[in-house]
């Protein structure tokens, strides 16, 4: 498949224009010119508004590729930009895919450091709609590291979703899931405890492992200590 002359960028910062994301490639770029820019929007409360994914075009497939490998990963008002090759009369399709993905309004949230409380979450989750639910469970006075957001509308989880995917908190890189579609929160609930138990259950092991040849290496330390004694 040939590939065209287009970038799909993902994870912009839904302040990001069309002018800013033009700037920041031309600043930026080694050599080429851009052709077009567009950030992919959408109506929300009677406002034009960016949906947090755009496409550039460039004046060769060579300029393209160059460009995907020379910013990936830039910064562009606070977010990583996520660069995506193109493939010749494939861009409505990914935006389709893109749209297609808003199953459900809520997000299960995993990875979640153990300092982080409701009010973060909140914080973090907040300029990205109006947020329904907001649950982090708790067990023996602690969190169990994973959190659900409900939010209003399915595109108000979709923005979320999309800007937050390579988002740290405390440090850690927080993993987002999409909750399947008119599964409840019971439901996901008893899922990620499936999950969260089968990966404790994992991590025990794994370090009971570790224990054992620790426990097995000192007795055998022991032992050429002894023959050494011994002879």
């Amino acid at each position: 498949m040939f590939q065209s002359r287009s970038l799909f960028v993902k994870n912009l910062n839904f302040k990001t224009s069309d002018e800013n994301l033009r700037k920041h490639f031309n600043e930026h770029m080694k050599e080429g010119r851009i052709q077009s820019v567009r950030v992919k929007k959408h109506m929300k409360n009677g406002k034009n508004v960016s949906m947090g994914f755009g496409f550039i075009e460039f004046d060769s497939v060579e300029t393209a590729a160059n460009v995907c490998r020379d910013l990936q990963g830039t910064i562009l008002d606070g977010h990583a930009l996520i660069l995506q090759l193109c493939h010749a009369k494939k861009d409505e399709q990914v935006v389709k895919k893109v749209e297609k993905d808003r199953s459900s309004t809520k997000i299960l949230v995993r990875n979640v450091a153990f300092e982080a409380t409701e009010k973060d979450l909140r914080q973090l989750f907040s300029p990205f709609g109006q947020l329904k639910s907001l649950r982090l469970p708790m067990k023996f006075g602690n969190h169990r590291g994973f959190a659900f957001v409900e939010f209003v509308t399915k595109q108000e989880a979709q923005n979320a979703l999309q800007a937050l995917s390579s988002t740290h908190l405390y440090g850690r890189h927080l993993v987002l899931e999409r909750a399947k579609e008119g599964e409840s929160l019971e439901e996901l609930r008893a899922r990620t405890a499936a999950q969260f138990t089968d990966e404790l259950n994992g991590f025990q092991n794994t370090t009971k492992l570790s224990k054992k040849r620790k426990h097995m290496a000192i007795v055998d330390e022991g032992s050429m200590k002894f023959e050494r004694i011994a002879m």
